[in-house]
């Protein structure tokens, strides 16, 4: 299980704010990641082969390129613009 410092430094770096049953609810769903993780650690995974999928697992679409035809009318949302796209504000701090 994560610690609540732990939670509440991946907040941080997230810029959240998290109330204290945040913090309680995030420490139990990242555990039970973990444990999830660890149980697909112990599988036998020698012959390279998913051995069972969901039945709700969505088929990946093939990768095509698209055209799209209203750049200028998506780009006139943008608050800033830089090089024809998007500029938007760094969100990783170095400490």
């Amino acid at each position: 299980m994560f610690s609540r410092e732990e939670i509440l430094r991946v907040a941080k770096l997230a810029r959240l704010d998290l109330s204290s049953h945040e913090v309680e609810r995030y420490q139990k769903q990242l555990g039970r990641v973990l444990e999830y993780v660890k149980e697909l650690e112990a599988l036998d995974l020698e012959e390279g082969s998913v051995k069972h999928v969901p039945r709700d697992a969505v088929a990946f679409r093939g990768d095509t390129v698209m055209a799209f035809l209203n750049t200028q009318g998506i780009l006139g949302n943008a608050p800033s613009l830089h090089d024809g796209g998007f500029s938007i504000p760094t969100v990783v701090e170095h400490e």
